[in-house]
Protein backbone atom coordinates (compact mmCIF):
# COMPACT_ATOMS: atom_id res chain seq x y z
CA UNK A 1 0.00 0.00 0.00
CA UNK A 2 1.66 3.29 -1.01
CA UNK A 3 1.73 6.00 1.84
CA UNK A 4 -0.03 9.06 1.42
CA UNK A 5 1.55 11.82 0.07
CA UNK A 6 1.30 14.01 2.59
CA UNK A 7 3.39 11.86 4.87
CA UNK A 8 6.30 12.06 2.61
CA UNK A 9 7.76 15.02 3.73
CA UNK A 10 6.97 15.10 7.36
CA UNK A 11 8.89 11.35 7.68
CA UNK A 12 12.04 12.97 5.98
CA UNK A 13 11.67 16.08 8.34
CA UNK A 14 11.50 13.27 11.16
CA UNK A 15 15.00 11.60 9.72
CA UNK A 16 16.44 15.25 9.58
CA UNK A 17 15.99 15.44 13.27
CA UNK A 18 17.50 12.27 13.93
CA UNK A 19 20.24 12.99 11.89
CA UNK A 20 20.86 16.83 13.75
CA UNK A 21 20.55 14.57 16.99
CA UNK A 22 23.37 12.54 16.04
CA UNK A 23 25.65 16.04 15.17
CA UNK A 24 24.48 17.49 18.70
CA UNK A 25 25.31 14.89 20.58
CA UNK A 26 28.65 14.64 18.83
CA UNK A 27 29.06 18.13 19.54
CA UNK A 28 28.18 17.72 22.58
CA UNK A 29 30.73 14.96 23.31
CA UNK A 30 33.88 16.76 21.59
CA UNK A 31 32.53 20.18 24.38
CA UNK A 32 32.93 17.39 27.17
CA UNK A 33 36.36 15.60 25.51
CA UNK A 34 38.13 18.99 25.01
CA UNK A 35 37.71 19.75 28.45
CA UNK A 36 38.66 16.36 29.52
CA UNK A 37 36.11 15.10 30.71
CA UNK A 38 36.41 11.33 29.25
CA UNK A 39 33.16 9.96 30.70
CA UNK A 40 30.64 12.82 29.58
CA UNK A 41 32.41 12.59 26.21
CA UNK A 42 32.04 8.66 26.01
CA UNK A 43 28.01 9.05 26.73
CA UNK A 44 27.72 11.36 24.61
CA UNK A 45 29.19 9.84 21.31
CA UNK A 46 27.08 6.81 22.29
CA UNK A 47 24.40 8.85 22.30
CA UNK A 48 24.72 9.88 19.30
CA UNK A 49 25.91 6.49 17.41
CA UNK A 50 22.37 5.71 19.00
CA UNK A 51 20.91 8.51 16.92
CA UNK A 52 22.40 7.47 14.07
CA UNK A 53 21.37 4.29 14.03
CA UNK A 54 17.37 5.66 15.12
CA UNK A 55 17.70 8.00 11.23
CA UNK A 56 19.02 4.67 9.94
CA UNK A 57 16.05 2.96 10.83
CA UNK A 58 13.89 5.55 9.69
CA UNK A 59 15.59 5.57 5.97
CA UNK A 60 15.43 1.94 5.59
CA UNK A 61 11.74 2.36 6.57
CA UNK A 62 11.63 4.39 3.69
CA UNK A 63 13.09 3.19 1.65
CA UNK A 64 11.17 -0.23 2.09
CA UNK A 65 8.05 1.84 1.25
CA UNK A 66 9.32 2.85 -1.70
CA UNK A 67 9.03 6.55 -0.21
CA UNK A 68 11.56 9.29 -1.75
CA UNK A 69 14.11 10.44 0.59
CA UNK A 70 14.92 14.37 0.54
CA UNK A 71 17.91 15.11 2.02
CA UNK A 72 17.45 18.63 4.11
CA UNK A 73 19.98 20.40 5.72
CA UNK A 74 21.69 19.92 9.32
CA UNK A 75 21.59 22.69 11.19
CA UNK A 76 24.83 23.29 12.89
CA UNK A 77 24.41 22.82 16.23
CA UNK A 78 25.71 24.77 19.52
CA UNK A 79 29.60 23.28 20.37
CA UNK A 80 30.06 25.56 23.91
CA UNK A 81 27.55 25.17 27.01
CA UNK A 82 28.23 27.17 30.57
CA UNK A 83 28.36 23.96 32.37
CA UNK A 84 27.91 20.05 32.08
CA UNK A 85 24.18 20.83 34.01
CA UNK A 86 23.62 23.16 30.60
CA UNK A 87 24.88 20.35 28.23
CA UNK A 88 22.36 18.00 29.48
CA UNK A 89 19.45 20.40 30.11
CA UNK A 90 19.86 21.42 25.86
CA UNK A 91 19.69 17.84 25.53
CA UNK A 92 16.83 17.08 27.36
CA UNK A 93 14.91 20.08 25.59
CA UNK A 94 16.52 18.14 22.35
CA UNK A 95 14.75 14.92 23.40
CA UNK A 96 11.33 16.61 24.14
CA UNK A 97 11.16 18.29 20.76
CA UNK A 98 11.40 14.96 19.24
CA UNK A 99 9.32 13.36 21.24
CA UNK A 100 6.62 15.82 20.40
CA UNK A 101 7.41 15.73 16.63
CA UNK A 102 7.00 12.03 16.80
CA UNK A 103 3.31 12.17 18.35
CA UNK A 104 2.49 14.49 16.00
CA UNK A 105 3.60 12.45 13.01
CA UNK A 106 1.65 9.38 15.12
CA UNK A 107 -1.74 11.30 14.86
CA UNK A 108 -1.51 12.48 11.38
CA UNK A 109 -0.71 8.88 10.27
CA UNK A 110 -3.17 7.74 12.70
CA UNK A 111 -5.74 10.02 11.76
CA UNK A 112 -5.65 9.29 8.04
CA UNK A 113 -5.11 5.80 8.31
CA UNK A 114 -1.80 4.64 7.88
CA UNK A 115 -1.53 2.04 10.14
CA UNK A 116 1.48 0.53 9.43
CA UNK A 117 3.37 3.52 9.55
CA UNK A 118 1.14 3.91 12.92
CA UNK A 119 2.43 0.47 14.28
CA UNK A 120 6.62 1.40 13.06
CA UNK A 121 6.14 5.05 14.99
CA UNK A 122 5.67 3.04 17.95
CA UNK A 123 9.05 2.31 18.43
CA UNK A 124 10.23 5.71 18.13
CA UNK A 125 8.08 6.89 21.05
CA UNK A 126 8.89 3.57 23.48
CA UNK A 127 12.74 4.82 22.74
CA UNK A 128 11.80 8.41 23.38
CA UNK A 129 10.37 8.02 26.30
CA UNK A 130 14.00 6.41 27.24
CA UNK A 131 15.57 9.46 26.03
CA UNK A 132 14.09 11.96 27.88
CA UNK A 133 14.53 9.31 31.37
CA UNK A 134 18.17 8.85 30.63
CA UNK A 135 18.49 12.83 29.81
CA UNK A 136 16.11 13.89 33.26
CA UNK A 137 18.53 11.42 35.65
CA UNK A 138 21.94 12.99 34.39
CA UNK A 139 20.37 16.35 34.53
CA UNK A 140 18.89 15.59 38.31
CA UNK A 141 21.95 14.57 39.36
CA UNK A 142 24.30 17.55 37.94
CA UNK A 143 21.60 19.83 39.73
CA UNK A 144 22.23 18.04 43.12
CA UNK A 145 26.32 18.37 42.71
CA UNK A 146 25.75 21.99 41.46
CA UNK A 147 29.13 23.37 41.00
CA UNK A 148 31.24 20.85 43.08
CA UNK A 149 34.22 20.03 40.67
CA UNK A 150 34.93 16.51 42.65
CA UNK A 151 31.17 15.29 42.69
CA UNK A 152 31.24 16.22 38.96
CA UNK A 153 34.19 14.38 38.20
CA UNK A 154 32.51 11.35 40.27
CA UNK A 155 29.38 11.68 37.77
CA UNK A 156 31.58 12.30 34.58
CA UNK A 157 33.50 9.04 35.95
CA UNK A 158 30.09 7.12 36.38
CA UNK A 159 28.99 8.02 32.80
CA UNK A 160 31.84 6.61 31.35
CA UNK A 161 31.34 3.33 33.14
CA UNK A 162 27.63 3.49 31.71
CA UNK A 163 28.50 4.53 28.58
CA UNK A 164 31.18 1.08 28.48
CA UNK A 165 28.66 -0.99 30.07
CA UNK A 166 25.59 -0.44 27.55
CA UNK A 167 28.03 -0.74 24.63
Amino acid sequence: MKLPSELVQPLNEQLNRELYAQYLYLTMASYFLEQDYRGFGAFFLKQSREEGAHAMRLFHYLMERSIPFHPLPIEIPPKNYDSPLACFKAAHEYEQKVTLSYYNLLKRARDIGEYDLEEFLYWYIREQREEEALMHTWMEKLNKVKDDIAAILFLDKEAGEAAEKEE
